[in-house]
């Protein structure tokens, strides 16, 4: 295993030791729903849940400085709305030294957690829906928590590397991932006490089907639950840019929830066991309004023709005796095509749910040696590695991509991808550019703001 160590190293201090001016609290409460709601993460599921598997979570880590606070907020979830984001940024705001801002608020993205409502009016937002009122006062109740448990703390950051349980699931291969496995280690300040481990990895949580009525936290959710039992404090998992990025599987799917949860705690401790954690306290954050160009869809009259096509495709290929793989393109493409019609459709009936997506905002947040780019839909992963070397380039500092961040806009594929199809071109709402446009505003705002490391 290959690692990368980022230590923030402790200033020498030659008079009496002052209080830290880095503090640091966590916390975490459940979001399980006390009364009967949809589940999100397939179009094909429209029943309520019918229990829990394994308890979902809202977890929170809260900084502050002489300067500034900041905060980062993971809920065990398939997305956040911005309306959602936008309610609990000013409830928060409102009771402490928070700018709205300054609060990275995001989703696991588990293909198991609760929705508001199903199919397509799941982009909608309505606070007055039992679960979004809920939601949206658990939230904001987990990050008053974690700012009332502040304490002096220190900071550090390291890389893991996690090979082998992650495949590019649009390219078919097993080269184009990131295996990183980011980790900022948070300890009180005059202890090894610790008071958050936030990690990073990249890796779609579609572990368990649409035929699963059981909430669960997924992969990451495990991971997090053995962490906290190991080394204490609050365990939150951010989720990288895994658009096209999905776990491997080897077994039955709740068995595999388990094992591939256990595989990344196992990192995510063995890296956070070497970090030590220093007196660094740079805080920034950040948010930068973006306009996206839209995708260009066909008619529905004309996407419906499409599906014909694809299917005489698949007769064709048939016919000629093509091999399995050919086949099994061909037979992905009519699937595609389906979901083009579905969403060509929604563009006539609800064209305020495309335009939405165009309206978007990436933000940038550090916290110590650690910087945090987060963005509101499901980033190829290409973006994601491209960033994480060019903010190392310009400023020395290790950067962790969060993806599913402050809103949904789905999926946000390169032109190479927009060549090739599939599902995920087939459901996105945005035009291939709006990859780069996040990728330059994101560097850009690095650039401005965040505290370059000190050369050795």
């Amino acid at each position: 295993m290959n690692r990368t160590l980022l230590v923030a190293l402790p200033m020498l201090l030659l008079t009496a030791v002052a209080p830290a001016a880095l503090q640091a609290g966590a916390a975490k409460r459940s979001i399980v729903p006390p009364f009967p709601t949809n589940m999100g993460g397939y179009f094909d599921r429209t029943d309520d849940f019918e229990g829990v598997d394994r308890t979902i979570y809202a977890r929170a880590l809260v900084c502050k400085n002489d300067e500034r606070a900041v905060a980062i907020l993971v809920a065990d979830l398939i997305g956040v709305s911005r309306g959602m984001v936008d309610d609990i940024r000013a409830a928060v705001a409102r009771e402490t030294q928070l700018h709205p801002d300054s609060i990275l608020i995001a989703a696991t993205h588990t293909h198991s957690g609760p929705a508001a409502s199903s199919g397509a009016r799941r982009l909608v937002y309505d606070k007055t829906t039992p679960l979004n009122a809920f939601l949206v006062e658990t939230l904001s109740a987990t990050l008053l928590d974690a700012w009332k448990a502040m304490e002096p703390a220190k900071v550090g950051f390291a890389y893991g590397t996690l090979d082998g349980i992650t495949t590019n699931r649009q390219q078919r291969n097993d080269s184009v991932i990131d295996p990183e496995v980011g980790v900022l280690k948070v300890q009180a300040q005059d202890s090894r006490r610790t008071i958050a481990t936030l990690s990073n990895f990249t890796g779609h949580p579609v572990i368990l089907g649409s035929d699963n009525l059981l909430l669960s936290c997924e992969y990451p959710g495990v991971a997090c639950e053995i962490v906290e039992d190991v080394v204490g404090g609050v365990a939150i998992f951010t989720q990288g840019a895994c658009g096209d990025v999905t776990m491997k599987r080897s077994g039955p799917p709740f068995d595999e929830v388990t094992r591939l949860g256990r595989v990344l705690a196992g990192e995510i401790l063995v890296t956070s066991e070497q970090i030590v954690p220093g007196a660094e306290e740079a805080l920034h954050a950040h948010s930068e309004t973006l306009q996206l160009a839209p995708r260009q869809l066909p008619t529905p009259e004309v996407a419906r023709a499409e599906i014909e096509d694809a299917k005489a495709a698949v007769a064709a290929g048939e016919a000629a005796g093509l091999p399995a793989y050919q086949m099994d393109e061909l037979r992905r493409e009519v699937n595609a095509a389906h979901t083009t019609a579905m969403v060509a459709q929604v563009a006539v009936e609800q064209p305020e749910l495309l335009a939405a997506a165009t309206e978007s905002t990436c933000q940038v947040i550090q916290i110590g040696p650690m910087v945090a780019v987060a963005i509101p839909g499901e980033l190829f992963v290409e973006y994601g590695l491209e960033m994480k070397k060019r903010v190392a380039q310009d400023t020395g500092r290790a950067m962790v991509l969060v993806g599913y961040a402050n809103d949904y806009i789905g999926y946000i594929i390169t032109p190479r991808a927009d060549q090739t199809g599939g599902y995920e071109r087939a459901v996105s709402r945005v035009a291939p550019s709006a990859g780069r446009t996040f990728t330059e505003s994101a560097l850009a705002t690095v650039r401005r703001i965040v505290t370059p490391a000190s050369p050795d």
